[in-house]
């Protein structure tokens, strides 16, 4: 007997708390097999692409993302099917040779920038949800986890920031808090326990 698999969607602006919102949705179903599947690891090969610059590709607009690989291998997992999941170097820029096997589950929360930007996947998702945050906190996340995490310079993430991330965050992410069906507020110090209470409710309740 094939199993159900539901899917959620968590959207946000860079550095608004929505990976951490999915770890704590996904660490309550941890018993049932359930996992974080980032959007991120489905950017468009962009390094290998002729004539790459990272200093003026568009990471931040919905174009950068391979959104019907992602919308497929959704669909093959709601329809009880594993996928080869890509993975994706921030270093490079492209994506690694190593694929990695992703398995049905009960309950899979996929998160990224850009999940409602696609009406196919908005379509295939089953229950989606927007983490609002303020521009200066936002900002000061992103600062700190790309010079931590991916290699960049605070100039270049400050500059980064001014000139794509919160435009690109004015004209493609912010329209989805609209489309959302769950509204989470990521203000002051966040208890991602507490903000994921609303999210396991909504799926207790389908």
């Amino acid at each position: 007997m094939k199993r159900e698999v539901f899917l959620i969607g968590i959207v946000g602006g860079s550095a608004s708390g929505k990976t951490c919102l999915a770890h704590a949705v996904v660490r309550h179903f941890a018993g049932q097999g359930s996992y974080v599947l980032p959007e991120d690891d489905y950017y468009v090969d962009a390094g290998n692409m002729d004539g790459f610059d990272p200093n003026v590709f568009n990471f931040d607009e919905p174009a950068s993302k391979d959104h019907d690989l992602l919308d497929a291998h959704l669909r093959c997992l709601k329809g009880g099917q594993p996928v080869d999941a890509p993975r994706y170097d921030f270093t490079t820029h492209c994506r690694l040779a190593e694929t990695v096997r992703r398995m049905p589950a009960p309950v899979i929360v996929v998160e990224g920038l850009h999940l409602l930007a696609s009406r196919a996947i908005a379509g295939t998702l089953d229950l989606t949800v927007f983490v609002d945050a303020d521009r200066d906190t936002r900002f000061r996340r992103r600062l700190a986890r790309d010079v931590a995490e991916r290699g960049r310079t605070p100039d270049f993430v400050r500059h980064q920031f001014e000139t794509l991330v919160e435009p690109m965050h004015v004209a493609h992410v912010e329209p989805q808090r609209e489309r959302a069906d769950l509204v989470v507020e990521n203000v002051g110090p966040a208890d991602f326990d507490a903000l994921a209470r609303p999210v396991i409710a909504r799926v207790g309740a389908r």
